[in-house]
């Protein structure tokens, strides 16, 4: 579960969260100092989306260039002995 908050939520509601920060803090600015507040409805949507993809490829693209074995590499399977079960892994 928390694997699937850092490789997506995380970086896919980040410019979401800065945009609702920012939002916050212009508004609380201009009570203190008069202006105008943004507006949340009219944010700018489909720019956080597209820049929250873009943030979740990234770290995907990452994972894989991070957390790739090299070539030649098999798989071990997780297997049972004696009653316990032995992790997967990877062997030359």
């Amino acid at each position: 579960m928390l694997r699937t908050l850092i490789t997506y939520a995380i970086p896919f509601l980040l410019p979401l969260m800065a945009y609702l920060v920012w939002v916050w803090y212009r508004i609380r600015y201009s009570k203190k100092y008069g202006g105008k507040a943004p507006v949340l409805e009219q944010g700018p949507w489909p720019l956080l989306l597209l820049l929250g993809t873009i943030l979740v490829l990234g770290v995907l693209g990452t994972t894989a260039i991070m957390r790739g074995s090299p070539a030649g590499t098999s798989y071990t399977p997780p297997k049972l002995e004696n009653g316990s079960i032995m992790p997967g892994r990877l062997e030359d």
